[in-house]
């Protein structure tokens, strides 16, 4: 009698299946090459192949597509799908039906074009569970008030419709659950089975990456919406898949589906006006790309111009249809993207202008900015004053007051072909004022409370901002005062960013730069974890005032004794990738 055989060990591993490239784990186990020079030896496994029974085949076959076409898993349909499926089958989805699980998790279809071996990797990692429904809603709401009005790069009305549907990518709902969960409130995190934000950041990051690895789900233009929203996404721990890769993902995206060109649009108005919304987006992108690393290219450099976005380009909504999810897109959020749009074509005309070696006078270049920044209160606040009015203007300055110190602090270190003297000095004292001001709207949003209702751009300008004060205050060539200014300011930005260290990107951000400030003698202690002690908090912000302002050694820092990377690049940051600790570029991004 023939020995049973064994099951069939499939040739490449998981991963390397989903991006149909070349795999050795048959040969020389797992983890492959392929997923070591990756650094994703975790995803890395084998899986058998399931044979399929006899009757199972013959069902599929007598019910043609039947079988196939399955209403969505919830939380409802759990106990109907366990009759249909084999005994494999049987055993996951009746751990599924337990009452105390099932009130934790939503159920969406498995992809139809994914064989037998792919599903179940994918269902093992989770990638098809969604929170609860009524905690979904939550996030939902939260990303579309939060993190939608500056990136509006989704037809919000088609979107509720097929998320109410179940018929929304998977793919895009993760990205979406990703950017939303810090906005949401930490009771929504635990309800969905978390710890912290963290533990649900790192995991929505996760099941989004895995659909895109797989490209399973969704068409070409919700690939490119989730690529952009993971594009604006901070993780707590370095990551193949950082923001830089999402953006030039993006990029290509955009390029095929003919985003930029006219002629390739859409014929209806709607889709026209999301195009635009989605290319402005990515220009913006494009240059902040290039100021938080001033040695990347600029993708978008040669793609031809259209038309300046205007009011006019965001959807007519119908607002009782999607009240309940929905607020109302405001005057300010317009306004803000606009303004944002408006400032991006302003430094790229000036660092155009710069690094071609243009023979315009750099002052009158600057001109535009300044008349950028004396309109803006009139456009985007209104008169009623109200914070939303007043937390877009917030960021859109403090967007514009950091490009300028990166510009100026280029110049100024001769880091671009400007040689001459009188431009330093004018960059010297531009680069100054612009952080004085940052330091002034930071002090102001703490005095406020509104910190937490800011935006990731905000939020990761404090830390640039924090790493510009220490430079200034390790600067040998800064008289004493300047540097005593900048040991003040740098209490007031830590106080900033305590109120804040439970976002993943001030986690992973918060304790490289307490061991710098401790190493340099530049921060006394850290102020504590909970951010609600304000008294102990000021008091230890007025003994470190009062030590910053008297004379002291650590000012006379050889530049020998520094750490590594104060000897790189503070304007793009890209000096956390050469640490020796871990590729920490959290600073230079939104």
């Amino acid at each position: 009698m023939p020995r049973p055989s064994a099951p069939k060990i499939s040739k490449a591993c998981v991963p390397c299946r989903a991006r149909k490239i070349k795999c050795d784990a048959a040969t020389v186990g797992v983890p492959c090459s392929s997923c070591v020079s990756r650094e994703t030896s975790g995803d890395c496994v084998l899986l058998a192949r399931k044979r399929r029974t006899l009757s199972k085949s013959s069902k599929c076959r007598g019910a043609g597509l039947s079988c196939h076409q399955r209403r969505p898993y919830t939380d409802h349909t759990v106990g109907e799908a366990e009759t249909t499926e084999s005994d494999e089958g049987n055993s996951r989805l009746s751990q599924l039906a337990d009452e105390s699980f099932s009130t934790h998790i939503q159920r969406w279809n498995p992809p139809l074009q994914l064989d037998d071996i792919d599903n179940e990797y994918l269902a093992q990692k989770g990638v098809f569970d969604l929170p609860p429904p009524q905690y979904m809603d939550i996030i939902i709401k939260a990303y579309f008030d939060h993190v939608y009005p500056f990136a509006p790069i989704l037809n919000r009305t088609d979107f509720i419709r097929s998320y109410r549907s179940e018929e929304c990518s998977l793919f895009l709902l993760h990205a979406i659950c990703t950017a939303a969960s810090n906005s949401v409130p930490i009771e929504v995190i635990h309800g969905c089975g978390y710890a912290d934000r963290s533990a649900a950041h790192t995991a929505f990051f996760s099941k989004a990456k895995l659909f895109h690895d797989f490209q399973c789900q969704g068409g070409s233009l919700s690939m490119l919406q989730g690529s952009m929203i993971l594009g604006a996404i901070i993780l707590d721990h370095p990551s193949d898949r950082d923001f830089q890769y999402w953006f030039h993902n993006s990029v290509r995206r955009a390029s095929r589906l003919g985003v930029h060109n006219v002629n390739a649009r859409p014929r209806d108005e709607a889709s026209r006006k999301l195009y635009r919304r989605i290319w402005w987006s990515l220009h913006n992108r494009d240059i902040f790309h290039f100021f938080v690393n001033t040695q990347n290219l600029r993708l978008l450099v040669t793609a031809p111009p259209i038309e300046p976005l205007t009011e006019d380009d965001w959807e007519t909504e119908d607002s009782q249809e999607v009240s309940d999810l929905l607020s109302p897109t405001t005057h300010q959020q317009k306004v803000s993207l606009i303004a944002h749009c408006e400032l991006a074509q302003i430094f790229g005309d000036v660092t155009s202008a710069i690094t071609s070696r243009s023979s315009q006078d750099l002052q009158s270049l600057i001109q535009p900015l300044d008349s950028w920044r004396t309109s803006l209160p009139a456009r985007i606040k209104s008169d009623d004053a109200s914070l939303d009015g007043e937390m877009y203007y917030c960021e859109a300055l403090t967007t514009s007051y950091r490009f300028e110190c990166i510009m100026c602090r280029l110049l100024r270190r001769g880091r671009w072909p400007v040689r001459d003297e009188t431009v330093r000095e004018w960059a010297k004292e531009r680069f100054r004022a612009a952080t004085l001001e940052l330091d002034s709207i930071l002090k102001r949003v703490l005095m406020d409370d509104t910190i937490r209702k800011m935006p990731t751009t905000f939020i990761t300008t404090i830390t640039a901002l924090l790493a510009l004060h220490i430079e200034s205050a390790l600067d040998a060539s800064e008289s004493d005062l300047i540097r005593s200014m900048a040991r003040i300011s740098i209490q007031y930005t830590m106080l900033a960013l305590n109120q804040i260290q439970d976002t993943p990107a001030i986690k992973r951000a918060l304790p490289a730069f307490e061991m710098v400030l401790s190493k340099k003698k530049l921060y006394p202690a850290p102020v504590g974890d909970n951010a609600q002690t304000e008294v102990s908090q000021d008091n230890t912000v007025s003994e470190s005032i009062e030590a910053a302002t008297q004379p002291t050694s650590s000012f006379a820092v050889e530049e020998n004794e520094m750490l590594p990377f104060l000897r790189g690049d503070f304007s793009g940051f890209e000096f956390f990738d050469r640490w020796q600790m871990e590729q920490l570029d959290f600073t230079g991004i939104y």
